[in-house]
């Protein structure tokens, strides 16, 4: 009996060392994935906020809301400015929930994406009806975005 336990003790021991790494290996695996899982959720719930934005768009093309101004934008009714600026408040909030989903992190993917809705955001402060709805409501903003953001206006970024 005494060299079965002995054994045993060798058997657990041996799983042990050997276990220990493989389980430590298997956790740091699911946690890069669940991270990469994270980040694909990130952008998959922007890009569905994108289209449903997009999609106002052309549900109303007399507004110069698109992602292209218009060369000569048309005298709004006050119903119209009304849509326009609803509009372009719901872009804003898309802007702030990048601002915050993107800046959590710092990985390069993220980064990378980033770089590409601040490239979007510098456009979109070119624009007189944008920053005229910025300028009022702006402030009801995350602070840390609206600061971010009051940077283009400054000209500094």
């Amino acid at each position: 009996m005494d060299i079965i336990s002995q054994y045993l003790e060798i058997a657990t021991f041996i799983i042990t060392i050997l276990g220990l790494p493989a389980a430590i290996f298997v956790y740091i695996k699911e946690q890069e994935h669940q991270r990469a899982e994270r980040e694909y959720g990130t952008f998959d719930a922007l890009d569905a906020k994108y289209i449903e934005i997009q999609q106002l768009c052309l549900e109303n093309p007399q507004l110069d809301v698109f992602d292209s101004p218009f060369a000569n934008p048309i005298e709004l009714t006050e119903q119209q400015q009304k849509q326009e600026e609803a509009i372009l408040l719901i872009r804003i909030s898309i802007f702030e929930r990048a601002f915050l989903m993107y800046q959590r992190t710092r990985s390069e993917s993220k980064q990378s994406q980033w770089d590409g809705w601040e490239l979007e955001i510098k456009e979109w402060f070119s624009r007189k009806n944008f920053i005229t709805t910025w300028n009022e409501h702006g402030a009801y903003f995350d602070k840390s975005f609206f600061e971010h953001f009051n940077r283009y206006i400054s000209g500094l970024d």
